[in-house]
């Protein structure tokens, strides 16, 4: 099996996601600092690091090899996500938490060199969730709950929404694979169920696009925009018009897949 291959697995780890959440209310609020990639999201997302490259816990940039990530003081203020952490056998680098506020988006985006194929292990462990949560990998969504352990290789495209009232939050694990990892990994799709759907909306924009290709009227209706914004609200706009409901997220990951493929087959970046 090429490891390379896996888009993503659930892990043969399960914790108690109560004990996660009571080291949660013991991290102040004030400890909590906007996640560095403001680019990528909407709304509010935010970290504190229990490892991080300067053993601060307001460093949450995650890059660096291993050896130059030392423990924050808040990973002895959470005994019960240290456990987490040393229950995973490889070299970690950034240990984080973050938190993606109700009514917040992370916008689709590739992290390119977080997967197998770099040598790169993230891992999700969800603290905090609800079932409005939207979590999109390869156009696939998947379902992580409370207390669940998940391997994803973030080189794909992925996108999040949190449609629930209430707060996301994730410990996020990142480290170099080695051969625990591996068999770890192999063992998880041995042995784990894993599921994923088809996003809400999918099947609407996807009815919507064979409509556009067979009216000429509409083609040339959303050819008049100008700006990639523009276009996706426009697409919106008419798609609500004919009775399909998607939303923007649905537009903008077609756009950004087009872009990637037409970069890849042209040789640009």
């Amino acid at each position: 099996m090429e490891e390379k291959a896996i888009q993503w697995t659930r892990l043969p780890f399960v914790f108690e996601a109560e004990l996660l959440q009571e080291d949660l209310r013991g991290i102040a609020e004030a400890e909590w600092v906007p996640h560095f990639n403001q680019k990528d999201y909407e709304g509010r997302w935010s970290s504190v690091s229990l490892r991080s490259r300067t053993g601060l816990v307001e460093d949450g940039v995650p890059m660096g090899s291993a050896e130059e990530f030392k423990d924050t003081p808040l990973m002895e203020r959470c005994p019960h996500m240290k456990a987490v952490v040393d229950a995973f056998g490889f070299a970690k680098k950034s240990v984080r938490l973050l938190r993606l506020q109700a009514g917040s988006r992370v916008r689709e985006h590739v992290d390119r060199d977080l997967g197998l194929a770099a040598g790169e292990l993230r891992l999700h462990v969800p603290v905090a969730t609800n079932d409005k949560l939207e979590f999109l990998v390869a156009g696939r969504q998947l379902k992580l709950r409370e207390g669940e352990s998940w391997y994803i290789d973030f080189s794909q495209p992925h996108r999040i929404y949190n449609g629930g009232e209430t707060d996301r939050v994730h410990l996020i694990i990142d480290g170099e694979a080695n051969e625990w990892a591996l068999a770890m990994l192999r063992r998880a799709t041995e042995e784990m169920v894993t599921q994923s759907f088809e996003p809400k909306g999918a099947a609407e924009f996807e009815r919507f696009r064979e409509q556009v290709f067979e009216d000429a009227e509409l083609q040339a209706e959303l050819l008049k925009p100008v700006t990639r914004d523009a276009l996706t609200h426009a697409v919106v706009t008419a798609g609500a018009v004919r009775g399909f409901v998607f939303e923007a997220a649905e537009v903008e990951a077609v756009l950004q897949k087009n872009t990637r493929a037409w970069s890849a087959g042209t040789g640009e970046a």
